[in-house]
Parts: C-alpha cells; sequence; structure tokens
C-alpha cells in the first residue's frame, strides 16, 4: 500500500471527501436567528445595567459618608481637647471627588451642634441632578444621625411622602 492510498483511506480524509458542498457552516437563517436573539437579550440587559450602576453609586456615596461621620468621632474620641474637627481632619473627606458622579462638601447652612465640628454633617451632591439624588449626613444636637436625600424617585433614597421629594436613606 502506498502513501497515498493509506492517507486516502484514513478517517479524516474520508470524512472531508463525503462532505458535500454547502453542508457545512450556518445558514443565514440561523445566523439571523442567533442576531435577534442577542438584539432582544441586550435590549433586556442594557437597562438593568444602567439600575445596577445607579445603584452602586448612590451606596458607595452613602457609605463613604457614613464612614467619614464614623472617622470623625474616631478623631474627637482620640483627642478630646481639640477644640474643633474640620471637615478635612477625616481621611474620609479629604479628596471631594472621590466618588463618582458626587462632590462631597460640609452641609451649607448647618449649625452643628458638636462644639462647631464641621466634620459632623457632610453632603454629596450628585454632578448629574436629573440621575442621581444629593446626600447629607449630620449628627444634630441629640447626638441622633439624621440622613437625608433631596430627590426620592432616585436609587438609594426613599420618599418620605409620596413618590417623589425629599426622602430619607
Amino acid at each position: 500500500m502506498t502513501i497515498l492510498e493509506s492517507y486516502l483511506k484514513s478517517k479524516r480524509v474520508q470524512k472531508v471527501l463525503i462532505t458535500k458542498p454547502g453542508e457545512e457552516g450556518f445558514s443565514l437563517i440561523e445566523l439571523v436567528v442567533v442576531i435577534a436573539v442577542l438584539a432582544i437579550l441586550s435590549a433586556v440587559a442594557i437597562p438593568s445595567f444602567t439600575n445596577v450602576q445607579a445603584n452602586a453609586r448612590a451606596s458607595a456615596v452613602q457609605n463613604g459618608l457614613v464612614n467619614g461621620i464614623k472617622e470623625c468621632f474616631v478623631i474627637q474620641a482620640e483627642d478630646p481637647r481639640a477644640s474643633a474637627t474640620e471637615f478635612a481632619d477625616a481621611n474620609t473627606f479629604q479628596s471631594v471627588n472621590a466618588f463618582r458622579g458626587f462632590t462631597l462638601g460640609t452641609r451649607a447652612g448647618a449649625a452643628v451642634p458638636l462644639g462647631g465640628d464641621t466634620c459632623f454633617a457632610a453632603t454629596a451632591t450628585a454632578t448629574n441632578a436629573a440621575q442621581d439624588s444629593d446626600f447629607t449626613i449630620f449628627v444634630n444636637a441629640s447626638g441622633v444621625v439624621e440622613k437625608t436625600c433631596t430627590r426620592g424617585q432616585f436609587k438609594g433614597c426613599t420618599p418620605t411622602s409620596g413618590t417623589s421629594g425629599a426622602g430619607t436613606w
């Protein structure tokens, strides 16, 4: 038996020789169906992904504000003789653009009861007000933390009345 005969009798070569033209690959209909299914899946997934991003932004900034207030209490506890704990004393509040989509700052017009500590009143202002709510955290005269938000229809903010307007978080 020659090399050519043994090559032609191998299973791989026989399979190729038996296959008729047009039997391999996908038909146009199969490709169109796959593309249609992918389009439907993406139409459903993209809005869900946007909601997940909004939830993540709101949760991140809320956790940052809470951690900043906790840090202020720790700073005050470590040095109770300090006359004031400034907003920038908390590492969490040092970078005002630390959270994507929000700018951190002191709570405007807040009469802070804990010895004038500006560290105990913070706000996160949304850079896109049509997409996110503004969040505020404040320690009142009783030592109770008040957490408010401006737009209850957005993620992370629960409206106090109705479906929109100011709320809490």
